[in-house]
């Protein structure tokens, strides 16, 4: 399986974490997953997970292909494609995230570390042999989004900008407009040292309307609607506390960090998936967590799942009241494999 490259950012900050201070616990359900057999090796895949009517993707790349495709509705795996290289719909280089855009029923793949997206037509996926070359954008300014989402008439990206802390791109990749304020403390900080204290995870309506981003270092979970061309602030939650510490992209040991928003998913509500677990307690494996926490765009607070075991990437089929979602395999006796899981909810 190819080793994973990562470009190393050298940059020291310190910021608050924070420790969750909003009830977040009430309404909630537990949620038993039942392990799904898709017929292909689960390895150490993204922490994305997507879903476009019964097709679930995520990236796992072994043996030169890159992204896995399962049926969920025929229970079986589709096809694996993607390779490695510098031909033509090729990956050059990883992380790769992935992401639908649920209008247009397409399918992307960002390469952020080129800053290059491909864009999909699920039928080319699933029924075509050979899947035809990609359309491909690539986005303008000399800061890169490092994380992508599909809004309505163009795309929202967050990075280590300058101009703000998010940035809107055309259908075209052009930037229109760039918005959006650190939640604390980040005016005493360099931009690069901003972005990796707040960073974290973006979810957008199933209109492209709005969207939502939890931060995954500090209690920060901001809820925007897109009015002609910016975002305006629907509701705001964050608290401060604890210190999280960074070398490049790097998060230093600190026992006390908590853990918090640590993936999204958007539908016609918007679901984050949260710790709220400290450093010393998930000890190396930071990434996950065991309850999906479900809110209106407007942001208010619906409900929440409790899951028996550690997700790690998840979506939502709304239509049949299913979340899948990859968790770390309990019937794995080295305690480093995955699986698929879908829980009834």
């Amino acid at each position: 399986m190819p080793k994973t490259n990562y470009l190393l950012l050298i940059v020291f900050c310190v910021n608050a974490c924070t420790i969750p201070t909003h009830d977040f616990a009430s309404n909630e359900s537990d949620i038993t997953g039942i392990k799904l057999d898709i017929g292909c090796l689960i390895g150490k895949p993204s922490i994305e997970l997507i879903f476009l009517d019964s097709l679930l993707l995520f990236y796992d790349p072994y043996e030169n292909k890159s992204v896995t495709v399962y049926d969920t509705k025929n229970k079986q795996l589709v096809r694996r494609f993607l390779s490695e290289g510098q031909g033509p719909g090729e990956v050059v280089m990883r992380p790769l995230s992935l992401f639908t855009s649920p209008v247009e029923k397409r399918i992307c793949m960002y390469q952020t570390q080129i800053s290059k997206l491909n864009i999909y037509e699920p039928i080319d996926i699933i029924e075509n042999d050979h899947i035809a070359d990609p359309t491909q954008l690539q986005f303008s300014g000399k800061m890169k989004p490092m994380s992508l989402k599909k809004i309505k008439h163009g795309y929202v990206g967050i990075g280590a900008f300058e101009d703000g802390r998010f940035r809107m791109y055309d259908s075209g990749g052009n930037i229109v407009s760039a918005f959006g304020k650190y939640p604390f403390r980040g005016e005493e900080m360099d931009f690069m040292g901003r972005f990796f204290i707040y960073q974290g995870f973006v979810a957008t309506s199933i209109d492209g309307e709005c969207f939502a981003i939890g931060s995954s270092y500090c209690d920060n979970l901001e809820f925007y609607q897109i009015v002609d061309g910016t975002a305006v602030l629907k509701k705001k939650y964050e608290s401060y506390d604890v210190m999280a510490e960074f070398v490049g992209n790097v998060i230093r040991r600190n026992d006390d960090c908590i853990m918090n928003y640590k993936a999204a998913f958007g539908g016609k509500y918007c679901y984050m998936l949260y710790s709220g677990e400290t450093y010393l307690e998930k000890g190396k494996n930071t990434a996950g967590g065991k309850r999906i926490i479900v809110f209106d765009w407007n942001g208010n607070y619906l409900k929440s799942y409790k899951a028996e075991v550690e997700i790690i990437a998840f979506c939502v089929d709304e239509e049949n009241n299913m979340i899948y979602a990859i968790i770390r395999d309990k019937f794995d006796e080295d305690g480093g494999g995955f699986c698929i899981a879908q829980f009834n909810i």
